[in-house]
């Protein structure tokens, strides 16, 4: 089997716009693009799926994460109702990698990062809290890429890419702020970070009001494309194989 990304061929754009997507595809889609990602991604998105690819263990727990997701999707019967599920789901992927993100991205280190780990939970020690929390990143984030993937090139709908990255942009400033100036700082040098967070919080409202009610628009067909670009490999999908391993 050849790996295309699940983008549905142009005499298929009318059917798909037309009728809802069943589970099944929703999740052969997926798994074809995590092997895609893994192979012409980008620089995070190949690390991101490798990790995924490289571990049976990691695979069934993202597999079932993802499932679970795919089916409150599958579960509407009319197209619009699927892209208003996936979008909802792609909000709740946003919100779930954003910990770890913000560890990676501010660079946190000793107090700080025990400190902002310690509030968010409260019931593990800090190794466990942080291997916890890089396993979540992982499949939110592989799930993140593959359901705005299902999005922009099976339902068409450019929303799915920078309506949606707009939002993504907005919840990571607005966590930046809520945990420099809520968490890891005294009250005092907190107080500028957590002034702007109910005006950081009303953007957030907004764009998602907007991507939930935005008419579908026409995605951008370059990164998709980028994706599927031939590589010469002729190798079994590793998808295929941790399948045929499980019983997928």
């Amino acid at each position: 089997m050849r790996c295309t990304g699940g983008e549905p061929a142009a005499d298929e754009r009318e059917l798909v716009l037309s009728s809802a997507i069943n589970h099944a595809r929703l999740m052969k889609v997926s798994g074809q693009y995590v092997e895609a990602m893994a192979r012409t991604g980008a620089p995070q998105e190949r690390l991101v799926a490798n990790r995924i690819l490289d571990s049976p263990s990691v695979w069934v727990r993202w597999e079932h994460d993802h499932a679970g997701l795919m089916h409150t999707v599958a579960q509407q019967r009319r197209p619009p109702r699927q892209i208003s599920a996936l979008k909802v789901a792609c909000f709740s992927l946003i919100h779930r990698k954003a910990l770890f993100e913000h560890l990676r991205d501010r660079q946190l280190r000793g107090r700080a990062r025990q400190k902002l780990l310690r509030f968010f939970h409260r019931s593990r020690g800090y190794g466990h809290a942080l291997i916890a929390e890089h396993d979540s990143y992982l499949r939110s984030a592989c799930s993140y890429l593959c359901s705005s993937h299902v999005g922009s090139a099976v339902m068409i709908d450019g929303v799915f890419q920078d309506p949606m990255r707009r939002y993504e942009e907005l919840y990571t400033e607005y966590f930046r702020a809520f945990c420099e100036g809520s968490v890891i700082t005294e009250e005092a040098e907190g107080s500028a970070s957590e002034a702007l967070l109910p005006y950081l919080k009303l953007q957030i409202a907004e764009q998602r009001r907007v991507v939930l009610n935005m008419p579908r628009m026409t995605p951008s067909v370059l990164p998709e494309a980028a994706l599927r670009r031939p590589t010469g490999d002729t190798e079994k999908l590793r998808v295929d194989a941790l399948r045929a391993k499980f019983g997928a």
